[in-house]
């Protein structure tokens, strides 16, 4: 049995105040200026606690043993943000604004980040705007990467380069993994292709920071039309994550390096699989860094129709130009875009698009028809990078684009109570499966937070206004 909870508690409060009713504006503008700050203390708390089945490993597709996690902080925050229009109503210059944020956070643990951003807004006339924000983030680890106790888990290789009568790996190479010379030629590689690496968290970590850029467009041609379109790149440093297993070993064959051969642990018999002393360490660190590009795309369109109320068609979608990753300062990096795997992870689709049709009655009834379309991704190991390509099963190979119908509707009984409900994924569609799913990414042979693992879902609610 495993059972857990997680608590939230929050204290704070925020002012707001548009001071043109001070006096508080720029001479060029007709609107003031607009601040908000404030306060804000956070304690997050998790515990899980599993019985001895879990923590013995005794559960039959378990992969290794499953261990308790306990754990607490606190975090103080103070926050502010302004925005000053510049000019409005001007020849060039249906609007030009500023804003800028600020947000100071310090953590129980021993961390403090800043973040903080600046953006402007220019409309040259009121149907078209051009906007840009730079915007520096960080992202505490959470209670799971610092607190989780170490224990072991199964990962993903083609084979051992050190295994098998005749290794691809030289002696001279395998001695740096710990392989003895009566070892070398005798080793049982993993009949499974699938190895023990011991994962959990470092109380030590610290702060992920990224720096995000967007310049986007919003055009207004005609009345109730709007498209958008949003360029970002996000670059994020210190990212928290481990050294995949497979590096380390090809890192250690490769160079001798200590601080990957240090991280590499055979059993009495030269394996990485068969006892539990066969392990590479895999602890939570500060290592990687990642890039990514691409385009946010938006466009909407609402009329009203004689008698019958109003019609609302909206599509949102994401166009991923790149997902650049590096493992380890000065390797180099690796591109994701549209695949996923044991070393990419959840799949990353070159596009995936949410498109509605909306519908206001005049009887107090509303009701909305979606599509939500996943573009299709391939293993990574089909990747020519070398941090990425392997042996590809057929089975493996692609997971399948889904394209998923959901409606639901809305009814305001009286003005206190609303009834609602719904059909998501409409047709009952099963996600796409794979044996290559990678530890820790997904559940279930598939990934269920981007696919609809558990086909279609009814759902109906009630709602009480007092």
């Amino acid at each position: 049995m495993r059972s857990g909870y997680t608590t939230q508690e929050i204290q704070g409060g925020n002012l707001s105040a548009d001071l043109s009713e001070y006096g508080v504006k720029v001479p060029t503008s007709e609107t003031g200026v607009g601040v908000s700050f404030g306060l804000e203390r956070r304690r997050e708390k998790l515990q899980l606690e599993t019985d001895t089945a879990f923590q013995t490993n005794d559960l039959s597709g378990q992969g290794g043993p499953s261990f308790g996690v306990a754990g607490q902080y606190t975090v103080k925050e103070v926050f502010g943000e302004v925005r000053v229009p510049l000019l409005e109503k001007r020849p060039f210059f249906d609007l030009l604004s500023l804003s800028a944020s600020y947000r100071y956070s310090d953590y129980s643990t021993g961390k403090t980040t800043d973040s903080y951003g600046a953006g402007v807004e220019w409309a040259p006339i009121s149907q078209i705007k051009v906007r840009g924000t730079y915007q520096r983030s960080a992202r505490a680890a959470n209670i799971v990467e610092l607190f989780t106790p170490a224990g072991m888990s199964l990962y993903d290789n083609d084979a051992d380069p050190c295994a098998g009568a005749t290794p691809t790996a030289s002696l001279a190479q395998c001695a740096r993994t710990g392989v003895t010379a009566a070892q070398y030629g005798t080793i049982i590689d993993s009949p499974a292709g699938q190895y023990l690496q011991r994962t959990g968290g470092n109380a030590n970590l610290n702060p992920e920071e990224a720096d995000s850029y967007t310049l986007g467009l919003v055009l207004e041609p005609m009345r109730n039309l709007s498209l958008t379109i949003d360029a970002f790149s996000i670059d994020v440093k210190d990212v928290i994550a481990n050294v995949p297993a497979t590096t380390s070993l090809s890192k250690c064959l490769e160079t001798g390096d200590a601080q990957f051969c240090s991280l590499i642990h055979r059993d009495d018999i030269g394996t990485l699989w068969a006892k539990e002393a066969a392990f590479i360490d895999a602890v939570n660190q500060n290592l990687a860094t990642r890039k990514t590009t691409g385009l946010d795309l938006g466009a909407s369109y609402g009329y009203k129709v004689a008698g019958l109320g109003n019609l609302g068609f909206s599509i949102l979608g994401t166009y991923l130009r790149s997902f650049e990753t590096q493992d380890l300062p000065g390797d180099t990096t690796y591109d994701c875009k549209g695949l996923y795997g044991p070393t990419c992870g959840t799949p990353l689709p070159e596009w995936r698009h949410k498109a509605r049709i909306t519908w206001t009655s005049p009887w107090a009834f509303e009701a909305a028809f979606t599509w939500r379309h996943i573009d299709s991704v391939d293993l990574d190991r089909t990747s020519k990078a070398p941090q990425l390509s392997g042996n590809v099963f057929p089975v493996d190979r692609t997971l399948g684009a889904r394209d998923y119908l959901d409606i639901s509707g809305s009814w305001s009984l009286t003005k206190q109570l609303t009834l609602s409900g719904g059909i998501n994924n409409l047709l009952d569609k099963d996600p796409p499966i794979s044996a290559q799913v990678g530890s820790g990414f997904g559940n279930g042979n598939t990934y269920p937070q981007v696919y609809d693992a558990n086909g279609r879902k009814i759902f109906v609610g009630l709602t009480a206004k007092f």
